[in-house]
């Protein structure tokens, strides 16, 4: 049978190149011909915020290179070491020598501009001069190698364009620090382009995280009756949300509102840290803090914070369409009243409306026939930047309720009260249980109830890195067989989380390894490790913690046969550095290391003075 599907696959291989061939040939540029007579309907992939290449440039439209003669790309900000130690020697200094706050808050709100004047728009929220998009108005058949490789390391589809074929699948490349509107119109212009190329008359659209915000957007403004847009409806064929934006994230809405944890110097010092990069580290940057007072630290903190916000994210309207629509009108109060924020104010006001119609808009893709899908992970606590990081359900950057639209779900690590019964919001079908097995989520409140799959513990930054859900995208893109959550058993409702993308490394790494001087016993042992590796990585249903069990035992396999070193025990590791800062805090609560000796006559006096006095009797 493997050689049968070998041979086959050689065939095809082979007719697609004749294809690619005749293509090139007659000058057409998709294996339709251009004509829109094939059955694939082509794909344009709205990535997520980051995912495209926005390079620095001097103003003039000139890249500016940097010491090794290569582009600088400078998302989410580009770092000229040596101008911001310039800037912020002397105040450094001074702050250490007096411990006091020497200028160094003044000196941070110029490594702000620095740090991120390429990317701050003007008054009227248009991109700045000093950044360049690296735009794909092509196919990603007709992308250079480089061009490819930057697409597919962002979003994985290699698979669906082997299926679909690549001249049958786009990417809508966007600065993530840009003018939302105006990303809105050309992902429009885009849409009548690929059409255009194709002669297919719809597309499917797939938006990714910040792509939902987005996606917003185009559904709200181009619905034929909106400052005299055209309607977009009849050009869709499919929806494949994932992880989608479609309310904000509670971060970049703490982030408005300066609700932060790391200003309060308790956390700051015991957890902020530990949240965000392993613990050795983060415990020893906590010790290092203490070089300065807290009182230098908090007032430095809060005015850098606030020069962030007030300097550079209050004129990027993209930044606002990832704030909350409960955050919104607070924030637009606080930040865009002056009169010289008023175009920005207008057009954030428009995204806002956006964000309310959202569930409105999605449901009129029913009325065109349009299937609209939904890719989701939750129970991934959110990332520990603002106060409201454990209020309520997510996938580390993006609340559920947010991707989901609209499921109620139990805070991370609980569960929905005992006896809860699924509320049946957009579900009237008694047959169908759209409660999770872990008994976190009630889908049925979510607008798409039985087209929304969700994964559980899967971080959104390795959502990516997921083989199932690219494999549940493609084959809805590709195909017709999913119709919803119910089509394919290998394709259930809720699912687990999974990484496989250092699995696959270590794997081939396996694989490639010579095991011409291992043991039997060895050989053995890695063999059956590789051969439960395969096996996993061909499933599409998760079984929890299945992957890291696998992931470790191939590990152990190699490290027994003296083919890899075994890893770090990263909680050793940190052992003095946590015994360290935690001492600190203890002893010496949130103060410097200057402020210390006061701590310790005040403890001092204080022990002495609550001492009883001496019996005179004895």
């Amino acid at each position: 049978m493997k050689k049968i599907i070998s041979v086959l696959l050689a065939i095809s291989f082979v007719f697609s190149i004749c294809s690619v061939a005749a293509v090139a040939a007659d000058g057409t540029k998709t294996h339709c011909g251009g004509e829109g007579n094939c059955n694939t309907v082509p794909s344009i992939v709205i990535h997520g915020i980051g995912q495209s290449n926005v390079y620095l440039t001097d103003g003039n439209g000139n890249r500016v290179l940097d010491k090794d003669g290569k582009e600088i790309t400078c998302f989410p900000m580009y770092a000229d070491v040596g101008a911001i130690v310039r800037t912020v020697l002397f105040p450094v200094l001074f702050t250490l020598l007096f411990q006091k706050n020497m200028g160094l808050s003044k000196a941070l709100k110029k490594v702000v501009y620095q740090l991120f004047y390429m990317n701050i728009c003007d008054s009227q929220g248009k991109d700045s001069k000093y950044c360049e998009l690296e735009e794909y108005p092509k196919s990603v058949a007709a992308c250079t190698p480089e061009e490819k490789a930057t697409i597919y390391r962002n979003i994985p589809l290699e698979k669906y364009g082997e299926i679909a074929g690549e001249d049958h699948l786009y990417y809508f490349a966007y600065n993530s620090f840009g003018n939302n509107l105006d990303i809105v119109d050309r992902l429009y212009r885009y849409i009548e382009m690929v059409k255009e190329e194709t002669g297919h008359d719809k597309v499917n659209i797939v938006p990714i995280s910040l792509g939902g915000a987005i996606s917003n957007g185009l559904l709200e403004y181009y619905n034929g009756t909106y400052e005299g847009r055209p309607d977009v409806y009849p050009s869709i064929n499919k929806v494949v949300y994932i992880v989608p934006a479609l309310d904000g994230s509670s971060i970049i809405g703490d982030v408005f509102n300066l609700d932060l944890t790391f200003l309060n110097l308790d956390y700051l010092y015991n957890g902020f840290l530990e949240g965000l990069m392993d613990e050795n580290t983060a415990r020893w940057i906590e010790v290092a803090l203490r070089i300065l007072p807290d009182d230098v630290i908090e007032e430095v903190l809060n005015d850098t914070c606030y020069n962030l916000v007030n300097d550079v994210i209050r004129y990027c309207t993209n930044m606002w369409a990832l704030c909350p629509s409960a955050d919104y009108p607070g924030a637009a109060e606080k930040w865009l009243s002056d009169p010289e924020m008023a175009e920005i104010k207008r057009q954030t006001d428009m995204f806002y409306k956006a964000q309310l119609n959202s569930d409105a808009n999605i449901k009129r893709l029913a009325e065109f026939g349009i299937k609209a899908f939904n890719i989701v992970d939750y129970d991934f606590p959110i990332y520990n930047v603002g106060n409201s990081w454990n209020k309520e359900n997510a996938d580390g950057v993006i609340d559920l309720d947010s991707t989901s639209m609209g499921a109620i779900s139990a805070n991370c690590g609980e569960t929905l009260p005992e006896g809860y019964q699924q509320a049946n919001t957009y579900c009237s079908n008694p047959d169908h249980n759209h409660i999770s097995p872990d008994r976190v989520v009630d889908a049925s409140t979510g607008l798409l109830p039985d087209t929304t799959f969700y994964f559980d513990n899967q971080g959104h930054e390795s959502t990516a890195r997921n083989d199932i859900i690219l494999t549940l995208a493609t084959n809805i893109l590709a195909y017709d067989d999913i119709e919803n959550v119910y089509s394919d058993p290998n394709f259930p409702q809720f699912n687990q989380a999974r990484d496989t993308r250092g699995l696959k490394n270590l794997l081939k790494e396996a694989k490639e390894a010579d095991k011409s001087g291992l043991t039997a016993e060895q050989a053995q042992e890695l063999e059956k490790a590789i051969a439960d590796t395969e096996a996993l990585l061909a499933s599409t249903v998760e079984k929890e913690g299945e992957t890291k069990k696998v992931e470790k035992e191939l590990k152990d396999a190699l490290a027994n046969a003296g083919l890899r070193k075994a890893d770090k025990d990263k909680e050793k590791e940190a052992g003095l550095s946590k015994k360290l800062s935690l001492g600190m805090l203890d002893k010496f609560g949130t103060n410097g290391l200057s402020e210390y000796p006061i701590v310790l006559v005040t403890k001092l006096f204080s022990l002495i003075k609550g001492q009883p006095k001496a019996d005179k009797a004895a």
